[in-house]
Order: C-alpha cells, then sequence, then structure tokens
C-alpha cells in the first residue's frame, strides 16, 4: 500500500498511548485500523486484527522472546523473595560502604546492565531488578530507573556485535555479501560502525553522567510511594536467612554461565560463533531447574520455590500481553509497507553529503512508527547498503547511522517493546517513562543529526 494511508495505524496508535494513556487499547486501535485498510471491509478487518494476535504466535523467534521474557520475570521474582538482592545491597551499602551516594546507586545499577549485555530485555530486567531497591533507598524516581533500564539495555544490544541484535544485523549484511554487493567479511563492517553510532553512544554513556549531576526527572518525588518501597526493602532484609549471598545470587551465576556454555558449544569451541539467540532461551529453562536444586539445598522447599516462579510469571504476564500486541502492531504494518513507503520518501531528492543524515532520520522514522529497531534495521538495510555502494559512502558509516535512528525509535516510541519492557523492570507506567525520557532522547537525536550532517560533508 504505496500511499499516506499506511500511516495511519502507527499515528492512531501513537497519538492514544500519549493522550490515553492506556497501552492496550491504543496498540490494538493500531492493530485494527490496519487490518481494515488491508481487508477493506469492516467485519472482515475486525477478524484480521484477532487472527493477526494468532499469527504473531507463528514466529518462533517472537514466542521465543516471549517465553523467555516470563522466565527472566520468574527468575527476578525468586531473587527478589529469597532476599537474595536486598542481601547483595545490604552488603554494598551497609558493610562495604561502596554505595553511599544517590550517584553510586545509578552506576552501580548502570553496571548491572553490563551483566546481561548479549539481550536488551535480559538488560533491562536486571537493571531493574537491582535498581528498585536502591533507588527507593535513595528517593530516585522511578521514572529515572526505566530511563537507566532502556538507556542500557537498547544501546549495548546494538553496539557489540556479538549480541543477539549484533548477530540479527550481521545476518543481513551477510545476505548482502552473497548477493554480490559487498565483499569481505560482515563483522568487520559491524565494527567498525561501532564509533558512527552516534546517538547510541551517546544515551549510553548519558547514564553515568546525568548520574554525576545528580539528574533525577522528578524534584519533588512522591514520598508516600518511595516511603513504602523503602519499607518493602526494609521487611525484605528482616527476613534474610543467613544463607550467603553467593548462594542465593546462583541464578544469576547459572544464567550467565549457560549462555557462555551453550554458545561455547554451538561454535564449535568459540563462543563468537556460538548461537546467541538459543543460548539465551536455553539457558533460562536451565536457570530455572538449576536454581531450584540450589535453593533446595539451600533449605527452601519446592512448593515454596515453585509459587515464587508462578507469582514471578504474574507479576510480568501484563507487560507480555502489551508486547503480543506490539509485536502484532509490527506484523499489520509490515504488511502494510509503511515502513518502505517512508524509507522511499525520505531518501530521495537529498544531496550526496547530506545522506548520512537523511538515513539516520528515515530509521528515527521508520522506528518511531513501528516500536521495533529490528523492523526498521530489516527494512532499511537491503534499501541502504546498495544505494551506499552506488554513491560511494562509507558503508560503516551508513550502517552506524542506520542503527544509531533505529535505536532512538524503538527507545523512545510509545508502542516499542523496550520502552514496555524498561517501564515494566522499574515498575512504572510506560506513558510516564516515555513522557519523561523524551526530552533528552530527543536533544541527543538532534546533536547525532548534527554530526551525520558534518561527517557527511567533510566525506
Amino acid at each position: 500500500m504505496n500511499t499516506w494511508v499506511c500511516l495511519l495505524p502507527p499515528i492512531i496508535a501513537i497519538t492514544l498511548a500519549i493522550t490515553t494513556r492506556q497501552a492496550l487499547l491504543s496498540i490494538y486501535s493500531g492493530v485494527l485500523i490496519g487490518a481494515i485498510l488491508l481487508q477493506r471491509d469492516l467485519l472482515a478487518g475486525i477478524t484480521m486484527s484477532f487472527d493477526a494476535v494468532a499469527q504473531t504466535f507463528s514466529s518462533e523467534s517472537t514466542v521465543k522472546s516471549l517465553i523467555f521474557i516470563l522466565v527472566i520475570g520468574a527468575i527476578i521474582n525468586v531473587l527478589r523473595q529469597s532476599g537474595a538482592v536486598s542481601q547483595a545491597i545490604l552488603m554494598l551499602t551497609e558493610q562495604k560502604k561502596w554505595v553511599k551516594t544517590q550517584q553510586g546507586a545509578q552506576i552501580l545499577t548502570f553496571l548491572m546492565g553490563f551483566l546481561m549485555c548479549l539481550e536488551g530485555i535480559g538488560s533491562m530486567m536486571m537493571v531493574g531488578l537491582v535498581g528498585r531497591p536502591l533507588f527507593a533507598q535513595h528517593h530516585l524516581s522511578k521514572e529515572k530507573l526505566a530511563y537507566v533500564a532502556n538507556s542500557t539495555g537498547a544501546p549495548l544490544a546494538w553496539l557489540l556485535p556479538v549480541s543477539g541484535a549484533g548477530v540479527f544485523l550481521a545476518s543481513l549484511l551477510n545476505a548482502q555479501v552473497e548477493q554480490g554487493v559487498l565483499s569481505g567479511q560482515s563483522m568487520v563492517y559491524l565494527f567498525d560502525a561501532i564509533h558512527y553510532q552516534f546517538y547510541t553512544i551517546l544515551v549510553l554513556l548519558s547514564v553515568p553522567v546525568l548520574a554525576i549531576f545528580r539528574h533525577d526527572f522528578s524534584s519533588n518525588i512522591n514520598r508516600e510511594r518511595t516511603q513504602k518501597e523503602r519499607e518493602s526493602t526494609d521487611a525484605e532484609k528482616a527476613t534474610i536467612s543467613v544463607v550467603t549471598v553467593m548462594m542465593l545470587m546462583m541464578p544469576i551465576a547459572i544464567l550467565l554461565g549457560s549462555i557462555f556454555l551453550i554458545m561455547t558449544t554451538t561454535g564449535n569451541g568459540n563462543p563468537l560463533k556460538g548461537t546467541i539467540s538459543d543460548a539465551i532461551y536455553w539457558s533460562g529453562f536451565i536457570t530455572l531447574i538449576g536454581s531450584g536444586f540450589i535453593y533446595r539445598l539451600a533449605g527452601v522447599v519446592f512448593g515454596k520455590y515453585m509459587a515464587w516462579v508462578m507469582e514471578g510469571f504474574k507479576q510480568i504476564l501484563p507487560a507480555v500481553v502489551i508486547l503480543v500486541l506490539a509485536f502484532t502492531l509490527s506484523y499489520i504494518i509490515g504488511l502494510l509497507g509503511t515502513g518502505h513507503y517512508l524509507a522511499g520518501m525520505l531518501a530521495t531528492n537529498f544531496p550526496f553529503w547530506f545522506m548520512p543524515a537523511v538515513i539516520f532520520l528515515a530509521g528515527i522514522v521508520i522506528s518511531f512508527s513501528t516500536g521495533s529497531s529490528a523492523a526498521t534495521v530489516s527494512i532499511l538495510t537491503p534499501i541502504v547498503i546498495p544505494m551506499a555502494m552506488s554513491l560511494g559512502l562509507e558503508v560503516a558509516l551508513v550502517i552506524g547511522a542506520l542503527v544509531s535512528g533505529a535505536v532512538f525509535g524503538d527507545q523512545s516510541s510509545p508502542i516499542s517493546d523496550s520502552v514496555i519492557v524498561a517501564a515494566s523492570a522499574a515498575d512504572c507506567e510506560p506513558e510516564r517513562h516515555f513522557r519523561t525520557q523524551l526530552p533528552l532522547t530527543l536533544s541527543f537525536a538532534v546533536l547525532s543529526f548534527t554530526g551525520y550532517i558534518i561527517v557527511g560533508s567533510m566525506g
């Protein structure tokens, strides 16, 4: 559908998300409008909107992502209920005296995201796990924690060539190599493109910088909310057993260890060549099973452990439901050809030196409209790589501009899975997270856009 009408579903979904603050209603409205446009009939469109939800589950990668989120939710609740997080934070803040200030709390939370740097969602959930009690203890807002989670998980996932997102992009570049458009190894292009990811680098570095300058999104945090969270944290401390922190934190060790082991095995001894997506998925189940035995040795009966697991599933389920609809909307938008329409509209009639900035802008518009960095990269890669070769543009610069634009929309769109997961990890409303972070992300986008104009003119 190569007309402006294909823009209606994302426009309606984004507008409703901002005005109504109802994520489910907003995203489904976009799905419904898109289905009606595709079917050109009201009843057939309604039927298709329901079928499209089921169609989402036909994608193995989507189902694995949803299951992994459920498993991570369960693991996080196990760590919380067992007192592992409280015990670790108590040791860092009161015994070791490593975390004494708001700056220290934010830096530690930020660094914890690097433990799951191979997977953006896992990184965000890790930040939320550690950050909730620390931010409550130091009177920092949930909105700031959501920003830390989103600005750590999403950028890291695309900056690292060996992450799940990096391998995904490498596969798209391999297709260009096989078609004879590119020559050489795809991973070489990814490593060369890292320093051209202006926005991605800026937003990642903003977390420790803003922490040092004592930045928060609310100078007058809801005292009642913060007090309740501090009391909850204190209650957890009061029920901590004598089991060591190392024993309680074993689920994290099992998770990271199994990811590395599976990657090494599937890569025939080289973890960098392993199957990252499968390693992350399988490691979740290994962690749940292994943690059950570890906690049994620590005196936790299986019945209680399974209750913690099921409660974790329940707590993360609302975010999973929203994600299902977000994936469905992405599927509908793909059928409409919204991304290709926007790419064609933005990538024509511009001077040569302006093209890196145009590619960055195209990534922003498409990812903000679709709520998906992966979809944006999938749409634009086969378009911009041949264009770069024909115009004589540096391929690494084009890749960096494309990924940076995709990360902005994925991090900033109210219908993005990253916004939903980061808000859920921080126990913050997605609409609040979207509104509070947008001034910052827009500022970094403007700086990055200017940078691509400068670099393009120098080329």
